[in-house]
């Protein structure tokens, strides 16, 4: 396989070869998501959505769990969006395993979630 063979069949999966923001609006439009409903239902602001909207900032892990819990991806999904922002939810992590166990098992109330994580000490990780 050539080169430009190879970057070819990477680029066909619109999934693996977009960036963050494409992404994240691919997201938004397979789930029906304007930008006041998704920010406003991941609790962040309107003005630190623009910023990772415009490229200005790179959004945290918390900010990007609480997008994914909003708008109820799935561990699929997560991992992409995360791999996109440079983070990973490793399987040698107790917190990573915690947060994928609740999208697999539909489990997005954050409330839920925190509660999951601080019954195994990680009260310093609550994603808020």
């Amino acid at each position: 396989m050539t080169l430009e063979e190879y970057l070819a069949f990477h680029k066909k999966s619109k999934e693996k070869s977009c960036d963050l923001v494409t992404y994240l609006y691919y997201l938004m439009d397979k789930y029906d998501f304007d930008a006041p409903t998704l920010y406003n239902k991941a609790n962040i602001s309107k003005q630190l959505y623009s910023a990772i909207i415009s490229g200005k900032t790179n959004p945290s892990l918390n900010t990007l769990l609480k997008i994914v819990f909003a708008m109820k991806l799935t561990n699929h999904e997560c991992k992409y969006l995360l791999k996109k922002g440079s983070f990973t939810l490793a399987s040698s992590s107790i917190y990573s395993l915690i947060t994928r166990y609740c999208l697999e098992n539909k489990i997005y109330e954050l409330h839920k979630v925190n509660d999951l994580l601080a019954s195994y000490g990680y009260k310093n990780k609550i994603i808020e």
